[in-house]
């Protein structure tokens, strides 16, 4: 490497004696196959002194408000494409709690099927007597589940709809608010990282 290669309008030195050239996007440690390029820039930097100046320390990064809300509005959404357990009859005349997926997709054909079940409902023809939807049982978010296939008329899907689908996602997005109310509520950075920590939220950057 030769420093002509390089831009030295300012050349920043570090405590280590390390520099940053190239308008601060290029670091030079005196070590490894940086050590020549080191000996050029620190003699360059010996010739010129007016070039030279302490590397700027970036100011601490501030979480605001809405950093801390977006934390919460991602959880939530996570929480809700999880999907959900409900307790349903798989057809052996006892209920037995199964997961049911709720991503993006299954959320509109949940939307579309219960609008088809209240149309049957109301006695329009040409739509079937029942649908059949997909539970999961011993379900885990790493494993998945053994696949149910569930047979259900019109009056037990629309029960799962709303009292597993929207239910769920009504929860959800009520523990969501929840959260953001506390925060919105406190001024202090530790106990919303208090907060987020219990959660199972906190990051570094928002300590």
């Amino acid at each position: 490497m030769d420093i002509v290669n390089f831009d030295l309008s300012v050349i920043y030195t570090r405590p280590d004696g390390s520099y940053v050239i190239n308008q601060g996007m290029y670091h030079v440690p005196n070590e490894g196959e940086y050590a020549e390029l080191w000996v050029q820039v620190d003699a360059y930097a010996r010739a010129h002194p007016e070039l030279v100046q302490p590397e700027p320390v970036p100011e601490p990064y501030v979480p605001t408000l809405q950093d801390y809300f977006a934390i919460v509005d991602a959880a939530t959404s996570a929480a809700i494409l999880a999907g959900f357990d409900y307790d349903i009859d798989p057809g052996t005349g006892e209920a037995e709690t199964l997961h049911f997926s709720y991503d993006n997709f299954d959320q509109q054909n949940f939307a579309d099927t219960a609008n088809a079940c209240l149309l049957a409902q109301r006695g329009v023809e040409g739509l079937p007597a029942t649908v059949t939807w997909n539970g999961y049982r011993n379900y885990t978010a790493e494993g998945g589940g053994e696949l149910v296939r569930l047979p259900l008329d019109p009056q037990t899907f629309l029960a799962l709809y709303t009292g597993g689908a929207l239910a769920h996602k009504a929860t959800q997005m009520e523990i969501g608010g929840q959260r953001k109310a506390m925060i919105e509520a406190t001024g202090s950075r530790a106990e919303i990282a208090t907060y987020l920590q219990e959660w199972g939220l906190l990051k570094d950057e928002l300590a």
